[in-house]
């Protein structure tokens, strides 16, 4: 009897594992029709990631003030079209993924595609 209570506990604690599911979780990627600022949404993540590119730094400048010139100035934009845009290229599969999530190269794919305005 006491083998055949061994059993049914091990078959339970099998079958509850077993039945676990495990939620994948997925990035918070932005709307495209979400409406993108450059000075709220793009430029926070400057601040946040990218603070080897500041003034004296390497290209781009993109501290508060300069970026968005920076930015166009050395042609790493092309407004319209993200999947030309070296930025957004250097974000998700270039040398700058590991400082991007989902998030916010989707922030960026969507301003780059709104066409890249200043605002």
């Amino acid at each position: 009897m006491k083998k055949l209570i061994n059993l049914l506990s091990l078959l339970l604690v099998l079958y509850a594992l077993a039945a676990c599911e495990y939620a994948k979780i997925y990035p918070d990627i932005p709307s495209p029709s979400t409406p993108v600022s450059y000075s709220t949404d793009i430029q926070t993540i400057f601040n946040k990631g990218c603070t080897c590119h500041k003034p004296g730094g390497p290209a781009p400048d993109l501290a508060a003030g300069s970026s968005y010139q920076s930015l166009m100035d050395n042609n790493l934009v092309v407004a319209g079209n993200a999947a030309s845009s070296v930025l957004y290229q250097k974000v998700t599969t270039g040398s700058m993924s590991s400082y991007c999530d989902a998030t916010q190269a989707g922030l960026i794919k969507n301003w780059i595609n709104q066409g890249a305005l200043n605002n």
